[in-house]
């Protein structure tokens, strides 16, 4: 279909260019008025220290590689604008499609058009889950760290501290996102028999939320002597160490977070926080290559995982020292 469009751009007068704002616009072969390849990237927007290295990092990359980017980030995970975007993109006919998906369901639609359309996606992050297997033709690869990984490290240091077993939390982020999924899937391929997770509740990636819900919790289960709590980000483990610290537990609970922002680095070098499990929010260089290499027609392996690692008080303290963080 991308070829016949083509064919048509290529006897279109050169009087019917015009300028292109900033963020670029393209024309029917794709690319951008300026010659550059064009990419649309359908993102998630304001959510934390993660979210804004990461699609910072995207951002600046895709300029560095010599493409037109233009990002589209939706607000409060409405995936509804995140599905207008991707088809608006559809219908721009960019060369490709950086997706970072508030769910992991409802794409199947929309990646069908893009398949039909032949323009690469390239799932960053977050994983979808698609049923349609004419939809999964469109996905190239997905690039991220593993939160398989993440959620077993969390697991194992919980393991590794109370071999005894213990009693503990798990805060969640929003329902429906594959990265929840599968740091929960990660915690349960590793925790140990004798350690039980009295609840599990959702504070939506939010400090004051997490503070609010901690502080139910430990009062809840005061007679189960909670010993960790496992938050999936390190927003909501900050909240739950604000939590802990007003209930007089600081040093009694162990909080584990999943990120490794400079703020959760802080916290752990602190006390405040007991192990931080980054979760590598750069990654823009990586993804970039693979949508460059893809449209060169070269192969690109289908899961580029982008490796992570973890974080007591020491390693945490010479990070800091070191200025070593982006973000």
């Amino acid at each position: 279909m991308k070829n016949w469009k083509k064919a048509i751009a290529l006897v279109a007068s050169a009087a019917a260019l015009v300028s292109v704002a900033a963020c670029g616009s393209s024309n029917a072969d794709g690319s951008s008025d300026s010659g550059k390849k064009t990419v649309g990237f359908v993102a998630v927007g304001p959510e934390g220290g993660f979210r804004t290295a990461n699609e910072k990092d995207i951002q600046k990359a895709f300029e560095d590689a010599g493409f037109d980017l233009t990002y589209s980030p939706t607000q409060n995970n409405d995936q509804q604008k995140q599905i207008q975007a991707f088809n608006k993109f559809v219908n721009d006919e960019v060369d490709a499609i950086i997706l970072s998906s508030t769910e992991d369901s409802g794409w199947d639609d929309s990646l069908k058009k893009a398949a039909e359309a032949e323009i690469p996606v390239f799932t960053v992050d977050r994983n979808v889950d698609v049923k349609d297997a004419e939809a999964k033709k469109a996905i190239v690869a997905h690039i991220g760290p593993s939160n398989v990984w993440c959620g077993e490290q969390a697991a194992e240091f919980v393991n590794k501290n109370f071999p005894d077993g213990a009693n503990g939390f798990i805060l969640e982020g929003p329902a429906g996102l594959s990265v929840v999924k599968d740091r929960g899937t990660g915690w349960g391929n590793k925790v140990a028999s004798n350690v039980k997770v009295l609840e599990s509740q959702s504070a939506n990636w939010s400090t004051d939320e997490a503070k609010t819900v901690t502080a139910g919790l430990l009062d809840k289960y005061k007679s189960d002597n909670p010993q960790f709590i496992f938050a999936q980000n390190d927003e909501m483990g900050l909240g739950a160490a604000q939590a802990v610290d007003a209930a007089g537990l600081k040093g009694k609970v162990k909080i584990i977070t999943i990120d490794g922002t400079k703020n959760a680095l802080q916290a752990l070098v602190d006390g405040d926080l007991s192990y931080v499990i980054e979760y590598n929010p750069i990654f823009g260089k990586e993804t970039a290559q693979a949508v460059k290499d893809y449209l060169d027609g070269k192969t690109v392996e289908k899961d580029i995982e982008i490796e992570s690692k973890t974080f007591d008080a020491a390693s945490a303290k010479e990070a800091l020292d070191n200025n070593t963080r982006a973000y």
